[in-house]
């Protein structure tokens, strides 16, 4: 196990040279990733992150907000998952991107450090003025705004700027009963804890870790762990909603 992650230390005043080290970091990473091939027994394709608890399944156990990830800890998933490979991130938001002040620099760093398409799933569709503009700012031909079907058509105005729209839904007929795609994705709950994926989050038959106690190479190359779903149908349907292995598939349908 690490020791306990510079973040959680209690170092007095902030460290002047955070941001530096922070992108020192993250070009390391990028560069790892872009003159090695992820190792075969790590093959993240997928980061799959839920930033606030809401959009937990009902039944869940509930976290601690004072355990929640901070800023650093998320860029830190980030820059692991992608030195391994990663290519995608979601983000499950709910109903509003306002209350995660930081998600707009989650999304820049993903963009702008490892060039992962990113997308933001949301079960509202009332954006704010900030929101839209914070969307501008990203790298539209990267950037997917993921929505019930329901939901589309009232955001289909965003793509003049060049932003993706996306239906999150996954139908029946895209849901495996015997699901071996969390085998690609990293899946980090708001408290940093690791699941297969977002079907299972909070059902502790799936939980890989903590992603701040264990390296992110080790945990998706450890088989000891729970890296599928055997019976998805145990869960609600409207779990898969966004899996990103599905959403990456559909999109660049789309492209094509």
């Amino acid at each position: 196990m690490k020791t306990k992650s510079y973040w959680k230390r209690d170092r007095g005043a902030a460290d002047p040279f955070g941001l530096p080290k922070r992108i020192a970091t993250g070009l390391e990473s990028s560069m790892k990733r872009s003159s090695e091939e992820a190792p075969a027994d790590s093959p993240v394709r997928y980061i799959w992150i839920y930033v606030t608890e809401e959009g937990l399944q009902r039944g869940r156990r509930p976290s601690d907000a004072d355990d929640f990830l901070d800023l650093d800890g998320w860029l830190n998933v980030i820059d692991e998952a992608g030195s391994l490979g990663a290519e995608w991130m979601v983000i499950h938001v709910g109903s509003s991107l306002s209350p995660v002040p930081y998600i707009w620099r989650l999304c820049d760093w993903a963009q702008s450090v490892h060039g992962l398409r990113v997308g933001l799933h949301v079960s509202n569709t009332c954006l704010s003025e900030d929101d839209l503009e914070n969307l501008g700012r990203l790298e539209a031909d990267k950037t997917y705004l993921l929505a019930d079907k329901e939901d589309i058509d009232s955001l289909r105005f965003l793509e003049a700027s060049g932003v993706h729209v996306c239906e999150a839904n996954v139908r029946a007929d895209e849901r495996a009963k015997y699901c071996t795609k969390p085998g690609t994705i990293t899946c980090v709950g708001p408290d940093g804890q690791l699941f297969s994926c977002g079907l299972v989050m909070g059902d502790d038959q799936y939980l890989l870790g903590d992603s701040q106690g264990r390296r992110l190479c080790d945990v998706m190359s450890d088989d000891s762990l729970p890296h599928l779903v055997p019976n998805t149908n145990a869960f609600p349907q409207n779990g898969c909603d966004a899996c990103p292995p599905l959403v990456a598939e559909r999109a660049l349908e789309r492209e094509v």
